[in-house]
């Protein structure tokens, strides 16, 4: 149906569903009057006059307008009918005595008919082209050209045009009262929708307006032009302001660099770190986020702009930063401190192992056999008290960062039986067999002596140790660029929650590990800490009752090969620190070539 209809109707809906009924009654209404009319004429006539003529074309003209109006022309129907109905009557007058006949009156139905179906300017025209034609009548009436009436005036005649008028004037009241009634429900309705459609806006911002006020974050809605438009209770209470001071400010009052940031008026950004402005003028730290709004269409129409108090969490950062701080300062007093007693904590050690060797020399001497079990156990316990006290001034010296790196070439065959030659009795006190993989082709590489062969007694001396009556192996090979060395033995092994904390400082297994087999610890932490100062790695796979191998990769620097291009990154600024440590105590050393 045609959608220039919902232009239409006075007291008809908009709507061209609505309209069509209504010309469909309009024209069976209509083929109903012109057949009762023209059976009455005949009846009361006798088939007498011109406008018998006429009831068999109204039909036909009748029933091709409903014919159109089903096939959708609903307006092009409507002003189909009402120039047809005009043009009849006209027709009609001009057989019946113009102004002076019955038929003029017909005119009232077209303007009635526009009333019902078409809108005011439609209205306007009806009532022009009647006034028009009425006038067309006077100026025949006042020229003396009346037309003559073809069909006799007579009682009978007059009753029968004025029942067609009556009844055509009655279906078009009873259709304007429907017409009414419909338009009265339909507003009926409409009010009813609207009255729905506002509780559930109303609803709707309640309900908005709930959320908003129940957030933790301050949210701020902003126009076009950066003024701030909607403000929830959480920026209130942050800002210390009321909703009426801010609303209609600009948003720059309260975020002083507002626009200067890429994110202010671009796309949604992440969360940063910004400084909204207190009431007082304090400074609140919080966490911005900033997202766009999108009117109609897809255009942007202002932002969003949540963000999150972290007063808190700024001043605990602080109060962590400052706890760190001194954590990290009274740990490096501590690690300077042990440092600088190196030389006073040995040297006395040192002295009461030597006398004590000196008192077992002297007791082998006088044969004194009671005497000796006491002073070896004086001996050991000094040479263990040594060893631990060099674990922890090692690891102080790390910490502290006094650990130096001495470079120089040597032979790693020769590294490896010095090592195994002070781990061979820890290893027969478990009963355990001792298996070494060294191929002649590693030869000598450069690199620091001490560490490389504490690292190396420390992984064994642990194997030995936690190894009963099993193997222990231990593997040198060389890649490139890389040398390895891999302990693997066939002991306890440890779970995964052990190997978590394996290279920490004055940690073991577990507490009974520790009263089982003693320790302090240090030796894995200090072997990882030398692996590191050499560039290298260290790592670790073990299974629970399975064994346990460690395997350590450092850089290889062959000493014939001795440029400063080819060395590793990790040895390069060791090896130029080492150069320079030389050249400032005047000492050269011949280097291989």
């Amino acid at each position: 149906m045609e959608r220039a209809v919902q232009a239409g109707s006075g007291l008809q809906t908009d709507e061209p569903d609505d309209v069509a009924p209504l010309l469909r009654r309009v024209l069976l209404s209509g083929i109903v009057i012109l057949c009762c009319a023209a059976a009455v004429h005949l009846l009361l006539l006798g088939g007498r006059g011109v406008i018998v003529a006429i009831y068999p074309v109204v039909f036909v003209a009748f029933v091709g307008l409903l014919a159109l109006l089903r096939r959708g022309h609903v307006r092009a129907t409507g002003l189909a009918l009402l120039l047809f109905v005009w043009a009849a009557i006209t027709a009609s007058s001009l057989t019946d005595g113009g102004l002076f006949g019955v038929a003029i009156s017909g005119l009232t139905m077209v303007v009635v008919g526009a009333t019902l179906l078409f809108n005011r300017r439609l209205l306007l025209a009806s009532l022009l082209l009647c006034f028009v034609t009425e006038t067309g009548f006077l100026a025949l009436a006042l020229l003396g050209l009346t037309p003559t009436p073809t069909t006799p005036n007579t009682p009978a005649q007059a009753l029968l045009a004025h029942a067609i008028h009556l009844c055509a004037a009655g279906m078009f009241l009873s259709l304007a009262v429907r017409n009414l009634q419909l338009a009265r429900r339909h507003a009926s309705d409409s009010e009813g929708r609207a009255a729905e459609l506002l509780r559930e806006v109303t609803s709707a911002r309640r309900y908005a307006d709930n959320v908003l006020a129940a957030m933790a974050d301050s949210l701020v809605v902003l126009d076009d032009a950066g003024v701030i438009q909607t403000v929830n209770k959480a920026t209130l209470e942050l800002l210390g302001y009321e909703r009426e001071q801010l609303v209609g400010r600009p948003f720059r009052d309260l975020l002083l660099d507002f626009g200067t940031h890429p994110g202010d008026s671009g796309a949604q950004h992440d969360a940063i770190e910004r400084s909204y402005v207190h009431r007082d003028g304090h400074p609140v730290p919080v966490l911005l986020t900033r997202s766009p709004l999108h009117r109609d269409a897809g255009r942007l129409g202002g932002s969003v702009w949540v963000a999150s108090d972290i007063t808190q969490l700024k001043h605990a950062e602080q109060s962590l930063r400052e706890a760190k701080q001194l954590a990290e300062e009274a740990s490096l007093a501590k690690s300077r401190f042990l440092a600088n007693m190196s030389h006073e904590l040995r040297t006395p050690l040192n002295a009461v192992i030597g006398y004590a060797e000196m008192l077992l020399e002297e007791v082998d001497e006088r044969a004194l056999t009671n005497s000796t079990d006491e002073l070896r156990k004086v001996q050991l316990a000094g040479k263990h008290l040594l060893g631990l006290i060099s674990d922890i001034l090692d690891l102080s010296k790390i910490e502290a960062g006094r650990m130096d790196i001495h470079m120089e070439t040597f032979d790693v065959a020769d590294m490896i039986d010095t090592v195994l030659d002070t781990v061979r009795p820890m290893l027969a006190r478990n009963s355990n067999e001792l298996t070494v993989s060294c191929p002649p082709s590693i030869g000598f590489i450069h690199a620091d002596l001490t560490k490389i062969r504490q690292i190396l007694l420390n992984l064994l001396s642990n194997a030995a140790k936690f190894t009963d009556r099993g193997t222990v192996r231990l593997t040198a090979s060389r890649g490139p660029g890389r040398i390895q060395f891999q302990v693997s033995d066939t002991g306890i092994g440890m779970t995964q929650s052990q190997l978590g904390q394996l290279f920490q400082a004055f940690s073991q297994a577990d507490n009974s590990t520790a009263r089982r087999f003693g320790g302090t610890g240090l030796g894995l932490a200090i072997t990882k800490a030398f692996a590191d100062m050499l560039g290298g790695s260290i790592d670790v796979q073990s299974r629970l009752g399975a064994g346990t191998t460690f395997t350590v990769r450092l850089p290889f620097v062959d000493p014939l090969d001795l440029s400063m291009s080819k060395r590793p990154p990790g040895l390069s600024q060791l090896l130029a620190r080492e150069a320079a440590k030389n050249q400032s105590q005047n000492q050269s050393k011949p280097r291989p070539g």
